[in-house]
């Protein structure tokens, strides 16, 4: 899963999707002056983008000379700001549909029709409740165990935030102080979408609850929030900080975070333990316009469930076969990946020695498929990635893993959730680090990084479809590379892993459009896919309150390797992996309609 992940649009949202479009390297250049005025256009709007969103402007690299004093804000979570967002979207149809695309080379009028769809879509989403983020996933729930200030902006404002001097150290105690005002203009937020019907399920908001209060609670200095900002504040040789922090932690964002705790609790007794979202406003609407925007592509939830039953049943089938050449045959296959994940041949301690020895295992994984990347990419430099434990603080509601981008100069993290380290059975970490490090997540941006002149909006534009299919797709390329030839059951990993997001799409659509209870998205599965009770309740309350992004992962995956095989087809002795790599990860994140259009361009020149 890509966290970068994750800077929330809030009032943003308006203004970045007037930012979402490029060329894209080495398939077709700006020809005329209709591509020109296109490209001018989403120029400015990414540029307004930046502006409005102070935490995007950090992240891009973009807060400096003029935009300097953008380094010392947050964004504008408040109500007012939504408003004046949808506007602007509106705006930005109108400019863009006054761009006729007669007048556009083939390339650019794909990317008008890209800006399109993401206006559209935005334009839907916010005219709904809840809010959408930068990979255009809404979630109607603005604070959950996985969504808000408190979840995402100590990270940010604590690891991303850059400290070079003493401008920047004044900008990082304005930012640290505005976590207060974040919190609590998401707190009138929780109030007003409560007002309207919008109340997160029970269990939702204990999980969110706690994990409140264990930001409140926490030592301050110790915290992702303060401890990394505060190890820079000394390397400038600087004294008192560490007093300084907490007393703005402790006067200023321990009281918002108290006024949180108390919305939630307050909206607490209207809240019932049903996870889907049709039972909120409008709730079948919702869900299929959601799972519209998380896989690009118009699929209608029931044909969709099916989908996911079928591919279900294929694997299951490919697994079987793998799992009897081992000796293993009785049962059903959900229950004999349930007995794999208990065998102690695969386990490790449940205390800081097994975490260490996870660590050290992904740290091996990477090193390995490192190697093998000239074989399947033109372009197969890796930048720098950590492997780390996820926060304590937050890893009892988090996945069980994900990748963030490093900030500007900083290494790339690939996070492993090591609250219970017996968890993470040793067959599958393979392929878990292959989706979230390399060839996945991590290296998606180390291309993109090393990719020449991509436009800042290219920078700025994310799909979970693309972004998430590509790392889903990556554990493919891993096997094809061999890395599974002498390791059988990590094999079976990674077809257990396409298995878990075929999976997902049953239970996405299961609880969301089917109606199932919470238990029976859970037991089902842990039933069918073999996942482990306690990680799978875990997984299935991310669903509760991000409808349809479950889906993204093997429709985005699916749709890429069917443009590889039509690739190849056309091409015959020609198709070259390479070259098809190169092109999909330097043309940046898209929508999968355009990357296969894309890719038959790439084809038939």
């Amino acid at each position: 899963m890509l966290i970068d992940r994750r800077h929330f649009l809030h009032a943003a949202a308006g203004t970045t999707a007037l930012s979402l479009v490029g060329p894209m390297q080495g398939v077709w250049a700006a020809t005329g002056s209709g591509d020109a005025a296109l490209q001018a256009l989403l120029q400015r709007h990414t540029e307004a983008f930046l502006r409005r969103s102070p935490e995007e402007a950090t992240g891009n690299d973009y807060d400096k000379g003029a935009n300097a004093y953008l380094r010392a804000r947050l964004d504008d979570r408040s109500l007012a700001a939504r408003e004046t967002d949808r506007a602007a979207v509106k705006l930005g149809l109108q400019q863009l549909r006054a761009l006729s695309p007669a007048g556009l080379s083939p390339r650019a009028a794909l990317d008008r029709d890209v800006a399109i769809y993401v206006y559209e879509t935005l334009d839907d989403m916010l005219g709904r409740y809840g809010y959408m983020d930068m990979n255009l996933r809404p979630s109607p729930y603005v604070v959950s165990q996985m969504n808000g200030a408190y979840y995402w902006l100590p990270d940010f404002i604590g690891g991303r935030h850059p400290i070079k001097d003493a401008g920047d150290a004044d900008a990082w105690y304005s930012r640290l102080a505005a976590l207060a005002a974040a919190l609590d203009q998401e707190s009138e937020r929780i109030r007003h979408d409560a007002a309207i019907g919008v109340v997160p399920p029970s269990f939702v908001i204990a999980k969110t609850i706690a994990q409140i209060k264990g930001l409140r609670d926490g030592k301050p200095l110790e915290s992702a929030l303060l401890a990394p900002a505060l190890k820079k504040l000394a390397a400038l040789g600087r004294q008192g900080d560490d007093v300084r922090a907490e007393k703005i932690f402790r006067e200023r964002i321990v009281p918002a975070l108290d006024r949180q705790i108390a919305a939630l609790q307050a909206i607490a007794p209207k809240a019932v333990d049903v996870a889907g979202v049709w039972r909120l406003p409008d709730g079948d609407a919702y869900y299929a316009a959601a799972v519209r925007s998380n896989t690009t592509a118009d699929i209608a939830p029931g044909d969709l469930h099916k989908l996911g039953l079928e591919q279900c049943r294929q694997l299951i089938e490919q697994i079987d076969t793998l799992l009897k050449a081992q000796g293993l045959s009785q049962g059903s296959v959900g229950a004999r990946i349930g007995a794999l994940n208990q065998d102690a041949r695969f386990k490790v301690s449940d205390d800081d020695a097994g975490r260490e020895k996870l660590l050290a295992l992904a740290n091996g994984y990477i090193k390995d498929i490192t190697a093998r990347l000239p074989q399947a990419f033109g372009i197969s430099t890796v930048d720098p990635v950590v492997v780390r434990r996820i926060p304590p603080a937050i890893e009892a509601g988090a996945p069980g893993a994900f990748y963030s981008e490093g900030a500007p100069g900083e290494p790339g993290v690939y996070s492993l959730n090591l609250q219970h380290p017996s968890e993470h059975a040793t067959w599958r970490l393979p392929t878990l680090t292959h989706h979230e490090a390399v060839p996945g997540h991590h290296f998606q941006y180390s291309v993109l990084n090393h990719a020449p002149a991509l436009p800042l909006f290219r920078k700025v534009v994310r799909f979970s479809a693309y972004t998430e299919g590509w790392a889903l797709y990556a554990q493919q390329v891993a096997a094809e590379l061999g890395i599974f030839d002498n390791d059988p059951f990590g094999r079976i990993g990674e077809l257990q892993s396409q298995l878990f997001r075929a999976a997902r799409i049953v239970v996405d659509t299961g609880i969301h459009h089917e109606r199932w209870t919470k238990d029976q998205a859970v037991a089902w599965m842990v039933d069918n896919a073999g996942e482990q009770p306690l990680a799978t309740e875990r997984e299935v309350t991310r669903y509760a309150v991000y409808p349809g992004q479950a889906c993204s992962f093997k429709v985005g995956a699916n749709r890429i390797v069917a443009a590889r095989e039509a690739a190849r087809k056309t091409m015959g002795d020609r198709f070259d992996v390479r070259g098809f790599h190169d092109l999909i990860l330097t043309s940046g994140p898209m929508p999968m309609a355009v990357l296969e259009k894309a890719v038959a361009q790439w084809a038939t020149a």
